[in-house]
């Protein structure tokens, strides 16, 4: 019988009870309150206790390392365990397992000093399944790092020796660690980026103005495996300190990428909106014109698609926005609303960056057109200076230079993302319900939410309404369901590029089109290539916009 004939039962109460407790992140003393009511009314089958109902185990163990106290996991046990919450489809043929690495800290409650941070692994297939390989908590950024140590020493045997798994051996390579940039310098035992040396990337030395400041952009001396090791630069270094990934057989530069979600949407795409509504009047826009920029975002609200999360939110909301709404500005709605607004100079400046992050960001185009992207980058920088002055060359700016090297080594930004790191560790975070035993009580929930879950990709039926682009560079608005996987859509058939410059916007998926310029057609569904959205404008025009981001 094939694995996909296989009649799976129905689940039992017990199983969707311990399923809706993990979801809602329901609290035990509230589960062990439902049990009592549910065996009054009858269902004397069910366990009286939340801890009997989830499987919860008292068996972690708090190691107190270098000051820090500190959950270890098994890293062999960790892979095996989340390998197998994949379909037997994803993992019957494979030879080799990718995975990456993110050490982040993160504060657990409002009213202590007191941290989180969880050593996440990413294994590297579709979809993404990250876990952790340790948990640990400080009472501020942790100065000895040697809860590392057991860590990297059991990825270095596994890395080594293999995984055994299924009957055979996988090979286990680490792709790359993730890290925003006082993370990277700590994981590093380097420089932080405000000193003089602070680039991870290049040997430039920077100049203090207020800040630190990269002004070079040409000639750069690129940092390399043997130069780090061997410490050509000590100023780069922290005295008498040594790395604990430099045991692993990996690349002590290039395996440690920029990351655009701090760099690009926290960093760039912040510091441009800051400029623009609080900087200088040489670039700052005027109430006026800010009106304007904010009733286009509102208006966008009603066509931004329920996959990102978050709907366009006024320039008054600037110092609450996440990360995620500044990439949803720089790759999509920014050069909607700016256009026609922002001083032309200011918005061909911001169309580099844009158009250069597009490119990088697509799975496609990522791999064909980054050294464009690269002179995109290296364009916005140079400029920078002229339009926004000498301080605008802080490390983050100075970080584009190296992004597309990034790219060409390690594939499209969303492989090496923080994303779905930060994701993860705003779950973990929701798991504490007291300060006592915050450890415990983190590694209690992800237990038990373990035994609830597969890993299998999501697979949603396009909805009414929905737009996608089709593999012929056509543009499809669905207009109702036919037979099944057959949809009735208003096909856009002559689209035409939004903007000129810096180079035809169709290259990085945004077209114009007309609603007097569409056809109606069936479409079967495995021609629909990308999600996209339209922007109506006056006289039935309309701009569509292709999602290239990982969803």
């Amino acid at each position: 019988m094939e694995v996909d004939e296989i009649e799976m039962p129905e689940p039992t109460l017990k199983e969707e009870l311990s399923e809706w407790a993990c979801n809602f992140g329901i609290t035990h003393n509230a589960l062990d309150a439902l049990l009592k009511v549910l065996q009054r009314q009858g269902h004397t089958e069910l366990p009286s206790t939340a801890r009997t109902l989830l499987q919860t185990e008292r068996k972690f163990k708090v190691d107190m390392i270098g000051g820090v106290e500190t959950i270890k996991y098994d890293v062999a046990d960790q892979l095996k365990l989340h390998l197998s919450k994949y379909a037997p489809d994803t993992t019957k043929d494979l030879q080799s397992i990718n995975i990456s690495l993110n050490i982040d800290g993160l504060p657990l409650f409002k009213s202590s000093n007191k941290s989180l941070w969880p050593i996440l692994c990413s294994i590297n297939l579709t979809p993404k399944c990250i876990f952790p390989l340790s948990l640990s908590t400080a009472s501020s950024k942790p100065k000895d790092i040697t809860f590392i140590n057991d860590i990297t020493s059991q990825l270095s045997k596994i890395m080594q020796d293999g995984l055994e798994w299924m009957g055979r051996s996988l090979k286990v390579h680490l792709e790359c660690i993730t890290c925003h940039a006082p993370a990277k310098a700590m994981v590093r035992c380097v420089k932080l980026f405000s000193g003089y040396y602070g680039c991870d990337k290049c040997d430039q030395k920077g100049v203090w103005d207020g800040r630190m400041l990269f002004p070079e952009v040409e000639n750069l001396t690129l940092r390399t495996n043997q130069s780090f090791r061997e410490c050509w630069q000590p100023e780069h270094h922290q005295a008498e300190r040594t790395s604990p990934f430099c045991s692993l057989p990996i690349d002590m530069v290039k395996s440690f990428p920029a990351d655009y979600m701090h760099h690009c949407c926290l960093g760039v795409m912040r510091k441009l909106l800051l400029l623009w509504t609080r900087g200088k009047t040489t670039v700052r826009l005027s109430r006026a014109q800010m009106a304007v920029v904010n009733e286009h975002l509102m208006a966008l609200r009603k066509v931004i698609p329920t996959c990102f999360g978050r709907k366009p939110r006024v320039l008054d909301d600037l110092d609450r926005w996440k990360a995620t709404e500044f990439r949803q500005f720089l790759l999509y709605t920014g050069k909607i609303v700016m256009q026609g607004v922002l001083r032309g100079d200011l918005f061909d400046h911001f169309m580099a960056f844009s158009t250069a992050m597009c490119i990088l960001v697509s799975p496609v185009l990522a791999r064909s057109q980054h050294q464009y992207a690269h002179e995109l980058l290296k364009f916005f920088v140079e400029q920078g200076e002229i339009l926004y002055g000498p301080r605008f060359l802080v490390y983050n700016v100075h970080s584009l230079l190296h992004l597309a090297a990034d790219v060409s080594t390690l594939g499209c930004l969303d492989n090496f993302s923080a994303f779905p790191f930060e994701s993860k560790l705003c779950q973990i975070k929701k798991m504490t319900r007291s300060g006592k035993n915050p450890l415990v009580q983190i590694a209690n929930r992800l237990e038990e939410n373990i035994k609830m879950k597969l890993m299998n990709e999501r697979c949603t039926t396009p909805k009414l309404r929905s737009t996608f682009m089709l593999s012929n560079r056509e543009c499809c608005e669905i207009v109702s369901a036919g037979r099944s996987g057959v949809f009735l859509c208003r096909v856009y058939t002559h689209l035409e590029p939004y903007l000129l410059r810096p180079c035809d916007s169709r290259i990085y998926g945004t077209f114009k089109g007309n609603i007097r310029s569409t056809e109606m057609r069936d479409i079967d569904e495995r021609a629909l290539v990308r999600r996209a959205f339209i922007v109506e404008e006056d006289h039935g025009s309309r701009v569509i916009v292709t999602i290239l981001h990982t969803l």
